[in-house]
């Protein structure tokens, strides 16, 4: 029997796995998938938590729910992989391949970005990650909040525009 190991239990490795799973005869290949969380973030859906389309609950579901029958799914943490004896090391013990997929996501790095950490998730903020995500969803409602009270102060008579730079205005307090 065939060995075919895929790292990464994200979208595109449980996709491969899927479509592997629906080709190739069971009595000749083994498919597992390797992965070190048993947390499936949908990504694409973190785009939407600021806007409170979808919660993290929302995004967050069990790997083991979208692994396909037939396929073995290993929670561990790879530590090595020896492409010449077709061996991946990882915490919990070794696993042998014929074909090896690596399918283990992305990773931002605003660390890479000169001044970006300087004012990382609070002036400058993500929707990459589920972190970044909620980040930007408090600092919207902290944004549209503060728009929603200037109009208020406005209507009231209490805060007037006294100049405008390009689409940037500038209050002050006082009556008219």
């Amino acid at each position: 029997m065939k060995n075919i190991v895929i790292l990464g239990s994200g979208s595109g490795g449980t996709m491969v796995a899927t479509l592997l799973r629906r080709q190739l005869d069971e009595k000749e290949w083994k498919i597992t998938i390797i992965d070190r969380d048993w947390q499936h973030h949908y990504q694409p859906g973190w785009l939407f938590i600021p806007f409170g389309i979808y919660s993290a609950a929302d995004c967050i579901k069990p790997k083991s729910d979208f692994i396909p029958n037939g396929v073995d799914f290993v929670l561990d943490e790879v530590t090595g992989i020896d492409p010449k004896q077709r061996v991946i090391k990882a915490k919990q013990g070794v696993y042998n391949y014929d074909w090896l997929v690596i399918a283990t996501g992305c990773r931002i790095m605003p660390d890479e970005i000169d001044g970006m950490m300087e004012d990382w998730r609070n002036n400058i903020c993500d929707f990459y990650s589920l972190e970044g995500a909620v980040a930007l969803q408090k600092k919207m409602k902290y944004l549209l909040l503060q728009q929603s009270n200037r109009q208020k102060l406005q209507e009231m008579r209490l805060l007037k525009p006294e100049t405008r730079q390009g689409s940037i205005y500038i209050y002050s307090m006082g009556k008219n």
